[in-house]
């Protein structure tokens, strides 16, 4: 359940939120109450470490940071009763959880070092064979890895193999200079030969005349018509058919597990040719699997305000590690966005901005986007209001649904946040981290959109501590990095259904 990649650690994944007085008490009390929604949601499915995570950042919550709310004495007493009860339960729970979690973290930190010293092992392994180019050289290496030390310790071999290829080096006489300068690259005369032109007396002649008409392979169709079966002969053709079906869906399947493990292979349709003397019944494959939003080139330029990080297929098996201080995986539907613009149309053609909310579930650490709720707003060119938030809350509790972010559009702009966006997402990323924001720029020639999200702790901590309103120049975050960067967990899904919601 969770990639191999790191060990788990509990106190990085629950760590403290610190109050910020500018956002209302009662989104404090939600982001609570999503909490325990994801609680139940992990105890259900058994998931018993994310669930022992988010008891921790519950109690955290609730214990250190709520009360030190400026509005938090003036609050309802029947809210601090239910907080208070909510949090003896989570606190009971975490002490009868904390053996089994204690073990199952144990183990798969001990998969995980494993794992590390198979893959040093093969790296070494490697790097003797480069040495030697034999199988030789493998077996010292099984012999030091038995003892599991020290990575100095495992690569102390390499050091006396050099020594050695040093040592059969000298042993070998040195090429003459004459044979050095018949296989140099500059001539039999090296560097001391002189540049010359190139020669006009010899030239390439190419053919005059060049006939593009297509090849026929008479022998090749004639067996290929030998071969076809008789079409009132159903016995013969369907297993032509499924062996062609078979080759076309292997041949798929080994592609896309180079992205997708354990995913469904994508879609390949046939059209038949007017022409074609032979038909063969295909079966259409499943739809294509989901599958990044952004992918980014490894080496790119990074502006000062956002920067492109590379996207990696994940395919995580259910016995695999994800650290848990990580967002969980957000999916989208292949059509959203569309949707959006289509709803936005009438604002966009008159220079305005038009603003939706994300909401939906999560299932086997997964977010899903299933509702696109479009509120009350007040718009400008480069801006756009919510008027009625509670609205919105009504129909997430109604439905169940988890804060997930929101869409807006630059009609006039290019694809990027804005200091004012940057403020408004902060919200929405305090409710939830794994929360996204989606850019829409319909103008903009090289990007028409972007997914992005506050880099933690470098953009929260600076937007935290911003007290400007309006557009304003920010400060880069403390260690170096941008404000916000483009989101690397979130997939588009052509499976995943959606309502849109329309509340204007």
């Amino acid at each position: 359940m969770m990639s191999s990649t790191e060990r788990i650690n509990i106190a990085a994944s629950a760590q403290r939120l610190d109050v910020d007085n500018r956002i209302p008490l009662r989104y404090y009390y939600r982001i609570a109450d999503n909490i325990l929604k994801q609680a139940d949601i992990f105890r259900a499915e058994k998931n018993i470490i994310d669930l022992y995570i988010m008891l921790l950042r519950f109690s955290g919550l609730v214990s250190e940071t709520i009360p030190f709310h400026r509005d938090y004495r003036a609050s309802l007493q029947s809210q601090k009763v239910y907080l208070k009860s909510r949090l003896l339960n989570a606190l009971n729970e975490l002490e009868e959880l904390k053996p089994a979690v204690q073990q199952k973290i144990n183990e798969l930190n001990r998969r995980y070092t494993n794992q590390s010293n198979s893959l040093q092992q093969s790296a070494v392994k490697n790097q003797s064979l480069t040495y030697y180019g034999m199988t030789k050289a493998v077996k010292p290496a099984a012999r030091e890895f038995n003892s599991y030390g020290p990575v100095a310790q495992q690569l102390s071999y390499s050091k006396p193999m050099e020594e050695q290829f040093r040592r059969m080096s000298l042993n070998l006489m040195r090429p003459k200079d004459e044979t050095l300068s018949k296989h140099s690259i500059l001539g039999p005369n090296g560097l001391y030969g002189q540049w010359q032109p190139p020669k006009t007396n010899i030239r390439v002649q190419y053919p005059s005349n060049i006939d593009l008409t297509p090849i026929e392979f008479p022998s090749l169709q004639q067996a290929i018509q030998n071969k076809l079966p008789d079409k009132s002969d159903h016995s013969n053709s369907e297993p032509e058919a499924s062996s062609v079906e078979s080759t076309v869906t292997v041949g798929n399947c080994e592609n896309s597990q180079k992205s997708h493990v354990d995913e469904p292979c994508p879609m390949i349709s046939f059209e038949e040719s007017e022409t074609a003397p032979v038909h063969i019944n295909v079966t259409r494959q499943p739809s294509p699997p989901p599958v990044l939003a952004e992918v980014q080139d490894l080496v790119h330029a990074i502006s000062p305000q956002v920067k492109e990080t590379d996207c990696r297929i994940d395919n995580p098996s259910t016995e695999a590690l994800v650290p848990s201080e990580s967002p969980l995986q957000l999916h989208i539907s292949t059509t959203m966005m569309e949707s959006f613009m289509k709803l936005a149309k009438s604002n966009t053609n008159r220079n305005l901005e038009t603003c939706g909310v994300l909401a939906g579930s999560l299932k086997n650490r997964k977010f899903y986007v299933t509702a696109l709720i479009i509120p009350k707003q007040e718009s400008t060119s480069d801006s756009c209001q919510t008027t009625n938030e509670e609205e919105i809350f009504e129909v997430q509790d109604k439905r169940s649904l988890f804060p997930l972010g929101w869409i807006h559009t630059h009609p006039t702009q290019s694809c990027f946040m804005s200091s004012i966006d940057l403020h408004t997402h902060y919200s929405y990323q305090i409710m939830l981290p794994e929360s996204v924001a989606i850019v829409m720029a319909p103008r903009d020639a090289s990007r028409k959109h972007g997914i992005f999200r506050l880099t933690t702790p470098g953009g929260m901590s600076v937007i935290r501590q911003c007290q400007k309103r309006g557009f304003h120049p920010h400060i880069q975050p403390p260690d170096g990095g941008p404000l916000y960067s483009t989101c690397t967990d979130v997939y588009m899904n052509p499976n995943l259904n959606f309502d849109v919601i329309d509340l204007r």
